[in-house]
Protein backbone atom coordinates (compact mmCIF):
# COMPACT_ATOMS: atom_id res chain seq x y z
CA UNK A 1 0.00 0.00 0.00
CA UNK A 2 1.40 3.51 -1.16
CA UNK A 3 0.95 6.47 1.31
CA UNK A 4 0.53 10.09 0.34
CA UNK A 5 0.53 13.10 2.05
CA UNK A 6 -2.82 14.77 0.66
CA UNK A 7 -0.30 17.94 -0.87
CA UNK A 8 1.52 15.42 -2.84
CA UNK A 9 -1.41 14.50 -4.79
CA UNK A 10 -2.98 17.83 -5.03
CA UNK A 11 0.08 18.93 -6.52
CA UNK A 12 1.53 15.86 -8.56
CA UNK A 13 -2.17 14.13 -9.26
CA UNK A 14 -0.52 11.43 -11.51
CA UNK A 15 0.24 9.93 -8.65
CA UNK A 16 -3.42 8.43 -8.59
CA UNK A 17 -3.83 7.92 -12.23
CA UNK A 18 -0.17 5.96 -12.50
CA UNK A 19 -0.79 3.54 -9.28
CA UNK A 20 -1.60 0.27 -9.12
CA UNK A 21 -1.74 -0.84 -5.92
CA UNK A 22 -3.72 0.88 -2.91
CA UNK A 23 -3.26 4.66 -1.86
CA UNK A 24 -3.58 5.62 1.58
CA UNK A 25 -4.03 9.23 1.57
CA UNK A 26 -2.80 10.75 5.06
CA UNK A 27 -3.48 14.28 6.41
CA UNK A 28 -0.09 15.40 7.62
CA UNK A 29 -0.85 17.91 9.95
CA UNK A 30 -3.49 16.04 11.81
CA UNK A 31 -1.83 12.38 11.08
CA UNK A 32 -4.95 11.07 9.85
CA UNK A 33 -6.03 8.82 7.47
CA UNK A 34 -8.29 10.68 4.80
CA UNK A 35 -9.20 8.51 2.10
CA UNK A 36 -8.21 5.13 0.50
CA UNK A 37 -7.29 4.94 -3.36
CA UNK A 38 -8.46 1.82 -4.50
CA UNK A 39 -7.82 0.59 -8.75
CA UNK A 40 -10.66 0.38 -10.83
CA UNK A 41 -9.69 -3.88 -10.51
CA UNK A 42 -11.10 -3.99 -7.42
CA UNK A 43 -13.92 -2.53 -8.72
CA UNK A 44 -16.12 -5.72 -8.04
CA UNK A 45 -15.20 -6.11 -4.67
CA UNK A 46 -15.70 -2.44 -3.99
CA UNK A 47 -19.33 -2.14 -5.37
CA UNK A 48 -20.36 -5.26 -2.93
CA UNK A 49 -18.97 -3.62 0.39
CA UNK A 50 -20.51 -0.34 -0.70
CA UNK A 51 -23.70 -2.07 -1.06
CA UNK A 52 -22.90 -3.84 2.57
CA UNK A 53 -22.42 -0.39 3.73
CA UNK A 54 -25.45 1.30 2.74
CA UNK A 55 -27.60 -1.50 4.18
CA UNK A 56 -26.32 -0.97 7.45
CA UNK A 57 -26.61 3.02 7.15
CA UNK A 58 -30.28 1.64 6.03
CA UNK A 59 -30.41 -1.14 9.21
CA UNK A 60 -29.32 1.59 11.44
CA UNK A 61 -31.61 3.75 10.63
CA UNK A 62 -34.60 1.67 10.85
CA UNK A 63 -33.61 0.71 14.41
CA UNK A 64 -33.99 3.86 15.40
CA UNK A 65 -37.54 4.89 13.57
CA UNK A 66 -39.10 1.84 15.41
CA UNK A 67 -36.69 2.58 18.68
CA UNK A 68 -38.60 5.80 18.60
CA UNK A 69 -41.83 4.58 17.69
CA UNK A 70 -45.21 2.84 19.54
CA UNK A 71 -45.27 -0.09 17.31
CA UNK A 72 -45.67 -3.25 19.23
CA UNK A 73 -45.02 -6.06 16.70
CA UNK A 74 -43.45 -9.07 17.11
CA UNK A 75 -39.32 -8.69 16.62
CA UNK A 76 -39.16 -12.79 14.97
CA UNK A 77 -41.09 -11.30 12.21
CA UNK A 78 -39.16 -8.36 12.01
CA UNK A 79 -35.66 -10.27 12.36
CA UNK A 80 -37.09 -12.43 9.09
CA UNK A 81 -37.74 -9.65 6.97
CA UNK A 82 -34.24 -8.20 7.46
CA UNK A 83 -32.63 -11.58 6.40
CA UNK A 84 -34.31 -11.71 3.25
CA UNK A 85 -34.10 -8.43 2.55
CA UNK A 86 -30.38 -8.13 2.68
CA UNK A 87 -30.62 -11.36 0.45
CA UNK A 88 -32.15 -9.17 -2.08
CA UNK A 89 -30.37 -6.33 -1.92
CA UNK A 90 -27.30 -7.63 -2.38
CA UNK A 91 -28.58 -9.91 -5.58
CA UNK A 92 -27.63 -12.96 -3.66
CA UNK A 93 -31.21 -14.79 -4.11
Amino acid sequence: MLEYGIKAITTNPTLITKADEIIKLVDSRTKKTRAFVVPVEYADYIEKISKEIEYKKWVEEKKKLLKNSSIDEDMDELTLAGAESISEYLGDS
